[in-house]
């Protein structure tokens, strides 16, 4: 679950900034701080880029850490030319996200939620939001903005509605939108509330999501809130394996890691065969979670979870061996995945 703020990234610290291919330019927009060189070195490259990518990046970057309030009329400059409106759109955002609140750029930023690019729809929303906060229209906008900078996201949500009650409801009928992506956001943004009805909100989506990039947002969600959402999950493993659902909780029990080992000693010696599957399924996915990089986002002791993760050894080489063909292919491939963890 790489997030698709990695459309955030940037730069080599060199003292000019030419480079007009995104992949070039990565490594500054990545940081989560950066020194008032580095953000002049992004703004820098902001004005002088071209290709579209590299313009986004860069523009998206400023928004997640603003530029110094001398670079303003900069921006203003580049809001006034016709020949970049990506340029000009990013500029109005990067403004308002320095906390300049001008009624003058709604008219622009209303351009930018016409674009059929979402990224640039959300961001454009963002900051519109921001500015006239009494027009909800695009809230949904601004919910899928928490994919690509949460804080940016958050402040616009509170000023569309100071109340938490509201402020949910908004998060809750994105969860509903026909766009994927959209979904996704909103599941992110429900799995970091930590609170009942996020969660019940979250047991609902499992039930009915098919889009298996959604699905991904919302295991790590559901896994985020495990003390809660367990119980529900471990039920799901009884959903047909072939179902689109049932990848939601295997999942989801993955990224639980050893907080999920108890459950699945349980369920791995179920008379049920799809609860056995999806059980095998679920083992694979914490083998892969544990063996990345990133497992301390998901594992206090990685090496105590996958000492217990392999304790299952065993019983899936019994599954290997004696289970029915379909059976065989799912424990054959959790062996598979637990040789990354030797």
């Amino acid at each position: 679950m790489k997030k698709l703020a990695i459309l955030l990234s940037l730069l080599c610290c060199a003292s000019t900034l030419t480079a007009q291919n995104l992949s070039d330019v990565l490594p500054l927009l990545q940081k989560n701080k950066r020194t008032t060189t580095e953000t002049q070195q992004v703004f820098q490259l902001f004005r002088t880029a071209s290709q579209p990518d590299v313009i986004f990046a860069a523009g998206a970057s400023l928004v997640k850490i603003p530029p110094a309030s001398a670079q303003e009329p900069a921006l203003l400059n580049l809001i006034m030319r016709q020949d970049q409106p990506l340029k000009s759109i990013f500029s109005a955002v990067i403004i308002t996200a320095m906390g300049k609140h001008y009624q003058d750029f709604v008219p622009l930023l209303e351009q930018g939620l016409q674009s059929p690019d979402l990224a640039l729809r959300s961001y454009a929303a963002g900051a519109y939001s921001i500015l006239n906060p009494s027009d909800k229209t695009y809230a949904n906008d601004v919910v899928r903005l928490y994919i690509f900078d949460p804080e940016f996201a958050q402040r616009a949500l509170h000023l569309l509605t100071a109340d938490a009650s509201a402020q949910f409801k908004l998060i809750k009928n994105a969860a509903q939108s026909k766009d994927a992506q959209t979904r996704a956001a909103a599941a992110m943004w429900l799995g970091m509330l930590h609170t009942t009805k996020a969660n019940q909100q979250l047991v609902k989506m499992a039930k009915t999501e098919t889009n298996s990039s959604v699905q991904t947002q919302l295991a790590t969600a559901l896994a985020l809130n495990q003390n809660v959402t367990l119980p529900e999950t471990v039920k799901g493993l009884k959903k047909d394996y072939e179902s689109a659902q049932s990848a939601t909780y295997a999942l989801t029990l993955g990224f639980m890691t050893g907080n999920a080992i108890s459950s699945l000693r349980q369920t791995i010696l179920s008379k049920n065969k799809n609860e056995r599957i999806n059980t095998l399924r679920a083992l694979a996915y914490m083998a892969n979670v544990l063996s990345n990089p990133d497992a301390f986002a998901y594992s206090n002791d990685r090496t105590f979870d996958a000492g217990l993760l392999k304790s299952f050894i065993p019983q899936v080489n019994i599954i290997s061996k004696t289970g029915d063909a379909v059976e065989r292919t799912y424990a054959d491939n959790a062996l598979l995945q637990f040789e990354k963890l030797m």
